[in-house]
């Protein structure tokens, strides 16, 4: 069972991890604020940028990784030794157990924007997104690994309940059709219906573990119930004597064009987003993204498996002297026990479609403007997926100092982590604008104790844009007061 499970979900999971060319929650914070940039409008569809046009560069527009870690960081489990391992690196146990929570989330995403166009028309602005997405995810409780290092002893007489792994991998393409108007002064709000065409994905649709152990010790209980979708290429699939899944084989060549391109796995999902002028000086913001699935009907597979083991302990009598003619090596009575294990936990296997919806994103926020080229910023991130929920809060002050030149300086609290310092910035040249954003800068000086790593950069071409900050007959800070026209009458 576990050879099984284990090499489904790491071959899918290296796969979309390659194919997508990709290096708990995934951030665009900074982005969100940094309303200059056309793609902000990725994350709220009622936001209008400020440029009358804006084309997305060709693959080059939005290039977007992000990894997030609910618990750990790298010096979490990788330390220097000490002693005769002082010249090497080592796995630390004990400090891996100690970082972890309750429950511990990973998650990873890449996408790349293959092309992106938006159009104003009074007071309408339209965009067309097509984009290639990645989500991965994985979970995890820490009494499994409390029990997988501190053996089974402090469980005597009661039940060591592990949970279930969490395992989610998706990858998509994304047509994105969105239109936000103008109500009035003081109301935006927009809308964008997006069509979604699966490539691969694997979803843990039930799984649950647990071990008894007798009050003497001598008896445990292995319980473990599992249910994984997937959506796959799987070349071979081979059959013990009861039916039962014995082994899955994959094939590279299986990952050809035809895989890549197919339309047999749609889905449909829906932005909505609004933005609300309270006065001059303070604006409001709210969107919730991607409301809806896929159907995943091509290659798609359920493995199942349900059992329970109990060991009473292996008979080593039979290999302490090697004379005896009825001796046994070691290794054959480990074997035995292994194939009463994998007896016990066999998987069964269906074919058919299935459905999975997208993790629901609900942003929060809102702008005051403290000098004519300066606002500050808060917004909250709220993600549900499979019935949990994640949210992040970040702080943020957003300068425009230059015409062509705007800066983004934040603060997140996300994950139980709380060294989060954000930085974006943009800058335009004739038409072409050039931006890089990301939630933690720290990440890149030091890695080892990040928990959240993202990045976001790309090219716009931007036509016939505007400076909203700067008023008609209003003198910029670096024009000089000689260029401000004198009244005719005094």
């Amino acid at each position: 069972m576990t050879r099984i499970l284990t090499k489904i979900s790491l071959t899918g999971l290296l796969f979309v991890l390659l194919t997508m060319n990709g290096t708990a929650q995934k951030l665009n914070n900074t982005l969100y604020l940094m309303q200059n940039v056309p793609q902000s409008n990725q994350v709220n569809p009622a936001i209008q940028p400020d440029c009358k046009v804006f084309v997305g560069l060709p693959a080059l527009s939005s290039i977007y990784f992000n990894y997030s870690n609910s618990s750990f960081a790298y010096k979490d489990v990788i330390t220097d030794g000490t002693g005769i391992r002082s010249d090497s690196l080592v796995v630390d146990v004990n400090s891996f157990h100690d970082a972890l929570k309750t429950t511990n989330f990973l998650s990873q995403q890449f996408e790349l924007t293959l092309f992106a166009l938006g159009i104003k028309a009074k007071d309408f602005y339209f965009t067309l997104d097509v984009i290639e997405k990645e989500d991965s995810r994985f979970s995890f409780d820490k009494e499994m690994i409390t029990f997988l290092k501190n053996g089974n002893y402090d469980y005597r007489g009661r039940t060591a309940n592990w949970g279930g792994l969490g395992i989610d991998a998706n990858a998509y393409h994304e047509i994105a059709l969105g239109v936000s108007k103008k109500i009035n002064d003081k109301w935006t709000v927009g809308v964008k219906g997006k069509v979604l065409f699966g490539i691969a994905n694997l979803h843990m649709e039930e799984s649950d573990m647990s071990v008894f152990t007798s009050l003497t010790g001598a008896q445990v209980i292995l319980n473990s119930k599992h249910r994984l979708r997937a959506s796959v290429p799987i070349n071979q699939i081979t059959y013990d004597a009861n039916g039962f899944v014995d082994d899955i084989n994959f094939n590279s060549d299986d990952f050809d064009e035809d895989f890549f391109l197919n339309t047999d796995n749609k889905g449909f999902a829906v932005d909505l987003g609004m933005t609300y002028k309270m006065d001059e000086k303070t604006t409001l913001y709210a969107s919730i993204l991607d409301i809806g699935g896929i159907t995943w009907k091509s290659n798609g597979y359920e493995f199942v498996q349900d059992g329970s083991f109990t060991y009473n302990g292996a008979d080593w009598s039979q290999s302490g002297n090697s004379n005896d003619p009825n001796y046994r090596e070691i290794e054959d009575v480990f074997d035995d026990l292994v194939d009463d294990i994998q007896d016990e936990f066999r998987v069964s296997d269906l074919t058919g479609s299935y459905s999975v919806g997208l993790p629901t994103k609900i942003y929060l926020g809102g702008t005051h403007q403290i000098h004519n080229r300066i606002n500050l910023g808060a917004l909250s991130r709220t993600e549900i997926f499979n019935g949990k929920i994640q949210s992040s809060l970040t702080l943020s002050a957003n300068a425009r100092f230059f015409r062509n030149l705007s800066t983004s300086l934040s603060y997140t609290a996300v994950n139980n982590s709380y060294n989060n310092i954000g930085f974006g910035v943009a800058a335009k040249l004739g038409p072409v604008q050039f931006y890089t954003i990301t939630d933690n800068i720290l990440a890149a000086i030091r890695p080892n104790s990040a928990q959240v790593a993202n990045v976001r950069f790309g090219f716009n071409l931007l036509f016939g844009c505007k400076d909203k900050n700067k008023k008609k007959d209003e003198c910029s800070w670096f024009e000089p007061i000689g260029n401000k026209k004198k009244p005719l009458y005094k």
